[in-house]
Protein backbone atom coordinates (compact mmCIF):
# COMPACT_ATOMS: atom_id res chain seq x y z
CA UNK A 1 0.00 0.00 0.00
CA UNK A 2 1.20 3.58 -0.66
CA UNK A 3 2.79 5.49 2.22
CA UNK A 4 1.85 9.12 1.38
CA UNK A 5 0.07 10.32 4.50
CA UNK A 6 -1.59 13.39 5.98
CA UNK A 7 -1.04 13.95 9.69
CA UNK A 8 -3.41 16.42 11.33
CA UNK A 9 -2.36 18.71 14.15
CA UNK A 10 -5.77 20.42 14.03
CA UNK A 11 -9.24 19.00 13.57
CA UNK A 12 -9.96 18.92 9.81
CA UNK A 13 -13.63 19.68 10.54
CA UNK A 14 -13.36 22.79 12.75
CA UNK A 15 -9.56 23.49 12.90
CA UNK A 16 -9.41 23.19 16.69
CA UNK A 17 -6.20 22.00 18.35
CA UNK A 18 -8.25 20.24 21.05
CA UNK A 19 -7.80 16.78 19.55
CA UNK A 20 -6.88 13.44 21.10
CA UNK A 21 -6.48 9.79 20.11
CA UNK A 22 -9.72 7.85 20.52
CA UNK A 23 -9.12 4.37 19.07
CA UNK A 24 -7.20 2.18 16.62
CA UNK A 25 -9.46 0.80 13.89
CA UNK A 26 -8.50 -1.80 11.25
CA UNK A 27 -9.36 -1.52 7.58
CA UNK A 28 -11.42 -4.73 7.60
CA UNK A 29 -12.44 -4.44 3.95
CA UNK A 30 -9.20 -4.21 1.98
CA UNK A 31 -5.76 -3.51 3.46
CA UNK A 32 -6.19 -4.91 7.03
CA UNK A 33 -3.97 -2.04 8.16
CA UNK A 34 -4.78 -0.17 11.41
CA UNK A 35 -5.60 3.55 11.44
CA UNK A 36 -5.97 5.86 14.40
CA UNK A 37 -9.30 7.61 14.91
CA UNK A 38 -9.04 10.90 16.83
CA UNK A 39 -11.74 12.98 18.50
CA UNK A 40 -12.13 16.77 18.56
CA UNK A 41 -13.32 18.18 21.85
CA UNK A 42 -14.53 21.41 20.25
CA UNK A 43 -16.90 20.20 17.51
CA UNK A 44 -17.36 16.67 18.95
CA UNK A 45 -16.44 15.08 15.62
CA UNK A 46 -13.99 12.28 14.84
CA UNK A 47 -11.44 11.92 12.06
CA UNK A 48 -9.03 9.32 10.72
CA UNK A 49 -5.40 10.21 11.40
CA UNK A 50 -2.46 9.66 8.99
CA UNK A 51 -4.78 9.15 6.03
CA UNK A 52 -3.45 8.42 2.54
CA UNK A 53 -3.37 11.63 0.54
CA UNK A 54 -5.35 12.09 -2.69
CA UNK A 55 -2.54 10.59 -4.77
CA UNK A 56 -2.50 7.42 -2.65
CA UNK A 57 -6.09 6.83 -1.53
CA UNK A 58 -7.20 5.14 -4.77
CA UNK A 59 -5.39 1.93 -3.80
CA UNK A 60 -7.79 1.55 -0.86
CA UNK A 61 -10.78 1.46 -3.22
CA UNK A 62 -9.38 -1.21 -5.55
CA UNK A 63 -11.60 -4.15 -4.69
CA UNK A 64 -14.77 -5.79 -5.96
CA UNK A 65 -15.86 -5.51 -2.33
CA UNK A 66 -16.27 -1.77 -2.84
CA UNK A 67 -19.69 -2.15 -4.37
CA UNK A 68 -20.54 1.51 -5.00
CA UNK A 69 -17.68 1.64 -7.53
CA UNK A 70 -17.75 -1.88 -8.92
CA UNK A 71 -21.54 -2.53 -8.97
CA UNK A 72 -20.76 -6.16 -8.16
CA UNK A 73 -23.58 -8.61 -7.38
CA UNK A 74 -21.31 -11.45 -6.24
CA UNK A 75 -22.54 -13.19 -3.11
CA UNK A 76 -25.58 -12.88 -0.90
CA UNK A 77 -24.35 -9.73 0.87
CA UNK A 78 -24.04 -7.65 -2.28
CA UNK A 79 -27.25 -9.03 -3.76
CA UNK A 80 -28.92 -7.79 -0.59
CA UNK A 81 -27.14 -4.44 -1.02
CA UNK A 82 -28.68 -3.97 -4.46
CA UNK A 83 -32.13 -4.87 -3.15
CA UNK A 84 -31.73 -2.36 -0.32
CA UNK A 85 -30.57 0.25 -2.82
CA UNK A 86 -33.78 -0.12 -4.82
CA UNK A 87 -35.79 0.49 -1.66
CA UNK A 88 -33.58 3.46 -0.74
CA UNK A 89 -34.22 5.09 -4.15
CA UNK A 90 -37.91 5.31 -3.34
CA UNK A 91 -37.15 6.68 0.13
CA UNK A 92 -34.76 9.29 -1.25
CA UNK A 93 -37.32 10.38 -3.83
CA UNK A 94 -39.97 10.72 -1.13
CA UNK A 95 -37.60 12.74 1.10
CA UNK A 96 -36.66 15.00 -1.81
CA UNK A 97 -40.26 15.68 -2.85
CA UNK A 98 -41.29 16.42 0.72
CA UNK A 99 -38.31 18.71 1.36
CA UNK A 100 -38.71 20.58 -1.93
CA UNK A 101 -42.39 21.22 -1.21
CA UNK A 102 -41.71 22.28 2.37
CA UNK A 103 -38.52 24.32 2.10
CA UNK A 104 -37.53 25.17 -1.47
CA UNK A 105 -38.29 28.61 -2.88
CA UNK A 106 -40.89 28.94 -5.64
CA UNK A 107 -38.39 31.03 -7.61
CA UNK A 108 -36.32 27.95 -8.46
CA UNK A 109 -35.43 27.61 -12.14
CA UNK A 110 -37.22 25.21 -14.42
CA UNK A 111 -36.44 22.58 -15.55
CA UNK A 112 -35.31 21.47 -12.11
CA UNK A 113 -31.61 20.64 -12.06
CA UNK A 114 -29.89 18.19 -9.74
CA UNK A 115 -26.18 17.74 -9.06
CA UNK A 116 -25.13 14.52 -7.33
CA UNK A 117 -21.55 14.65 -6.02
CA UNK A 118 -19.86 11.28 -5.65
CA UNK A 119 -22.56 9.63 -7.71
CA UNK A 120 -20.84 6.25 -8.08
CA UNK A 121 -22.21 4.23 -10.99
CA UNK A 122 -25.09 6.68 -11.53
CA UNK A 123 -28.01 4.62 -10.24
CA UNK A 124 -29.58 7.50 -8.31
CA UNK A 125 -29.05 9.96 -11.17
CA UNK A 126 -30.68 7.58 -13.63
CA UNK A 127 -33.63 7.13 -11.27
CA UNK A 128 -34.09 10.90 -10.92
CA UNK A 129 -33.71 11.41 -14.66
CA UNK A 130 -36.59 9.00 -15.21
CA UNK A 131 -38.62 11.14 -12.80
CA UNK A 132 -38.12 14.18 -15.03
CA UNK A 133 -35.13 15.89 -13.42
CA UNK A 134 -32.22 17.29 -15.39
CA UNK A 135 -29.18 15.65 -13.84
CA UNK A 136 -25.43 16.15 -13.56
CA UNK A 137 -23.00 13.96 -11.65
CA UNK A 138 -19.47 14.19 -10.35
CA UNK A 139 -17.49 11.00 -9.64
CA UNK A 140 -13.72 10.47 -9.10
CA UNK A 141 -13.65 6.76 -9.98
CA UNK A 142 -13.01 6.07 -13.67
CA UNK A 143 -14.43 2.56 -13.22
CA UNK A 144 -17.69 3.94 -11.83
CA UNK A 145 -17.92 6.59 -14.58
CA UNK A 146 -17.49 3.91 -17.24
CA UNK A 147 -20.27 1.81 -15.73
CA UNK A 148 -22.56 4.87 -15.63
CA UNK A 149 -21.82 5.62 -19.28
CA UNK A 150 -22.32 2.04 -20.49
CA UNK A 151 -25.30 1.17 -18.29
CA UNK A 152 -27.24 4.45 -18.15
CA UNK A 153 -25.69 6.59 -20.93
CA UNK A 154 -24.70 9.17 -18.30
CA UNK A 155 -21.72 11.42 -18.96
CA UNK A 156 -20.27 12.10 -15.53
CA UNK A 157 -17.70 14.75 -14.68
CA UNK A 158 -14.58 14.42 -12.55
CA UNK A 159 -14.34 16.44 -9.31
CA UNK A 160 -11.88 18.93 -10.84
CA UNK A 161 -14.74 20.10 -13.10
CA UNK A 162 -16.88 21.20 -10.15
CA UNK A 163 -15.67 24.86 -10.21
CA UNK A 164 -16.66 25.17 -13.89
CA UNK A 165 -20.39 24.62 -13.42
CA UNK A 166 -22.39 27.88 -13.66
CA UNK A 167 -23.02 29.64 -10.35
CA UNK A 168 -26.43 29.17 -8.70
CA UNK A 169 -27.45 26.64 -11.35
CA UNK A 170 -28.78 23.75 -9.25
CA UNK A 171 -32.05 23.53 -7.34
CA UNK A 172 -30.81 20.46 -5.47
CA UNK A 173 -27.34 19.18 -4.66
CA UNK A 174 -26.92 15.77 -3.02
CA UNK A 175 -24.05 13.92 -1.39
CA UNK A 176 -25.16 10.43 -0.43
CA UNK A 177 -22.46 8.97 1.86
CA UNK A 178 -19.81 11.02 0.09
CA UNK A 179 -18.74 13.93 2.31
CA UNK A 180 -16.83 11.60 4.62
CA UNK A 181 -14.62 10.60 1.63
CA UNK A 182 -13.62 14.08 0.43
CA UNK A 183 -10.12 15.33 1.24
CA UNK A 184 -10.91 18.96 0.37
CA UNK A 185 -13.83 19.16 2.77
CA UNK A 186 -14.08 22.94 3.15
CA UNK A 187 -13.31 23.74 -0.50
CA UNK A 188 -16.05 21.37 -1.59
CA UNK A 189 -18.66 22.94 0.70
CA UNK A 190 -17.66 26.39 -0.54
CA UNK A 191 -18.11 25.24 -4.13
CA UNK A 192 -21.46 23.63 -3.30
CA UNK A 193 -22.70 26.86 -1.75
CA UNK A 194 -21.62 28.72 -4.91
CA UNK A 195 -23.51 26.30 -7.18
CA UNK A 196 -26.75 26.11 -5.21
CA UNK A 197 -29.56 28.34 -6.43
CA UNK A 198 -30.97 30.70 -3.77
CA UNK A 199 -33.83 28.84 -2.14
CA UNK A 200 -32.50 25.48 -3.33
CA UNK A 201 -31.60 22.58 -1.08
CA UNK A 202 -28.49 20.64 -0.14
CA UNK A 203 -28.88 17.09 1.17
CA UNK A 204 -25.96 15.37 2.88
CA UNK A 205 -26.17 11.78 4.14
CA UNK A 206 -23.34 10.47 6.33
CA UNK A 207 -22.77 7.67 8.84
CA UNK A 208 -23.52 8.74 12.39
CA UNK A 209 -20.61 8.40 14.83
CA UNK A 210 -23.15 8.62 17.66
CA UNK A 211 -25.04 5.62 16.32
CA UNK A 212 -26.21 2.87 18.61
CA UNK A 213 -24.68 0.23 16.34
CA UNK A 214 -21.24 1.91 16.60
CA UNK A 215 -21.47 1.58 20.37
CA UNK A 216 -22.34 -2.11 20.05
CA UNK A 217 -19.76 -3.10 17.42
CA UNK A 218 -16.83 -0.90 18.52
CA UNK A 219 -13.84 -1.31 16.21
CA UNK A 220 -15.81 -3.76 14.05
CA UNK A 221 -18.37 -1.12 13.07
CA UNK A 222 -18.38 -1.28 9.29
CA UNK A 223 -19.24 2.42 8.89
CA UNK A 224 -15.82 3.40 10.24
CA UNK A 225 -14.51 2.13 6.87
CA UNK A 226 -11.02 3.54 7.46
CA UNK A 227 -9.12 4.98 5.69
CA UNK A 228 -11.76 5.68 3.02
CA UNK A 229 -13.89 7.51 5.59
CA UNK A 230 -11.74 10.49 6.48
CA UNK A 231 -14.24 11.97 8.96
CA UNK A 232 -16.80 10.43 11.32
CA UNK A 233 -19.48 13.04 11.83
CA UNK A 234 -21.74 13.49 14.83
CA UNK A 235 -24.81 15.77 14.64
CA UNK A 236 -22.91 18.39 16.65
CA UNK A 237 -19.86 18.34 14.38
CA UNK A 238 -22.00 18.49 11.23
CA UNK A 239 -23.90 21.52 12.52
CA UNK A 240 -20.58 23.16 13.48
CA UNK A 241 -19.24 22.55 9.95
CA UNK A 242 -22.37 23.90 8.26
CA UNK A 243 -22.33 27.03 10.39
CA UNK A 244 -18.74 27.68 9.32
CA UNK A 245 -19.99 27.84 5.71
CA UNK A 246 -23.14 29.85 6.48
CA UNK A 247 -25.33 26.90 5.55
CA UNK A 248 -28.59 26.65 7.46
CA UNK A 249 -29.57 23.25 8.83
CA UNK A 250 -33.31 22.76 8.36
CA UNK A 251 -33.86 19.17 9.40
CA UNK A 252 -32.07 15.96 10.39
CA UNK A 253 -33.70 12.70 9.33
CA UNK A 254 -32.69 9.21 10.51
CA UNK A 255 -31.84 6.79 7.69
CA UNK A 256 -33.03 3.76 9.61
CA UNK A 257 -32.68 1.15 6.87
CA UNK A 258 -28.91 1.65 6.62
CA UNK A 259 -28.36 -0.25 9.86
CA UNK A 260 -29.33 -3.58 8.30
CA UNK A 261 -26.47 -3.51 5.80
CA UNK A 262 -23.98 -2.00 8.31
CA UNK A 263 -24.82 -4.54 11.03
CA UNK A 264 -24.57 -7.47 8.63
CA UNK A 265 -21.19 -6.31 7.37
CA UNK A 266 -19.99 -5.61 10.93
CA UNK A 267 -20.96 -9.14 12.00
CA UNK A 268 -18.98 -10.50 9.05
CA UNK A 269 -15.94 -8.53 10.19
CA UNK A 270 -16.32 -10.16 13.61
CA UNK A 271 -16.21 -13.57 11.84
CA UNK A 272 -19.44 -14.51 13.54
CA UNK A 273 -21.09 -17.80 12.68
CA UNK A 274 -24.34 -17.09 10.88
CA UNK A 275 -23.26 -13.47 10.42
CA UNK A 276 -26.42 -12.63 8.49
CA UNK A 277 -28.64 -13.72 11.37
CA UNK A 278 -26.41 -12.07 13.97
CA UNK A 279 -26.42 -8.85 11.98
CA UNK A 280 -30.19 -9.00 11.51
CA UNK A 281 -30.70 -9.41 15.26
CA UNK A 282 -28.51 -6.41 16.12
CA UNK A 283 -29.93 -4.32 13.27
CA UNK A 284 -33.49 -4.94 14.41
CA UNK A 285 -32.62 -3.84 17.95
CA UNK A 286 -30.92 -0.68 16.65
CA UNK A 287 -33.75 0.02 14.20
CA UNK A 288 -36.29 -0.12 17.03
CA UNK A 289 -34.05 1.98 19.29
CA UNK A 290 -33.84 4.70 16.61
CA UNK A 291 -37.60 5.26 16.72
CA UNK A 292 -37.22 6.56 20.26
CA UNK A 293 -33.76 8.09 19.69
CA UNK A 294 -33.63 9.23 16.02
CA UNK A 295 -30.21 10.87 16.39
CA UNK A 296 -28.82 7.41 17.29
CA UNK A 297 -29.66 5.98 13.85
CA UNK A 298 -26.83 4.38 11.88
CA UNK A 299 -26.89 7.15 9.26
CA UNK A 300 -28.39 10.62 9.21
CA UNK A 301 -29.66 12.82 6.38
CA UNK A 302 -29.06 16.55 6.81
CA UNK A 303 -31.40 18.85 4.85
CA UNK A 304 -29.74 22.23 4.35
CA UNK A 305 -30.33 25.63 2.74
CA UNK A 306 -28.11 28.67 2.19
Amino acid sequence: MPTHQIHYTRCPICFSEQIALQDNIPDHAISKKYFEVWKCNQCNGFFTQDIPDESAIDAYYQSDQYVSHSDTRKGLLFTAYHLARKISMQLKYRWINRAMRRYASFSLPRPTRLLDIGCGTGTFLHFMQQKGWHVNGVEPSATARNIARNKYQLQLDTPDQLPYFPAQSFALITLWHVLEHIHELHDTLSQVRHLLHPGGLLMIAVPNANARDRQLYGSYWAAYDVPRHLYHFTPASMEYLLNMHQLHLLEVKPMRMDVFYIAWLSARYQHKRWAALQGLRVATRCWLYSWWHPLKASSLLYIIQC
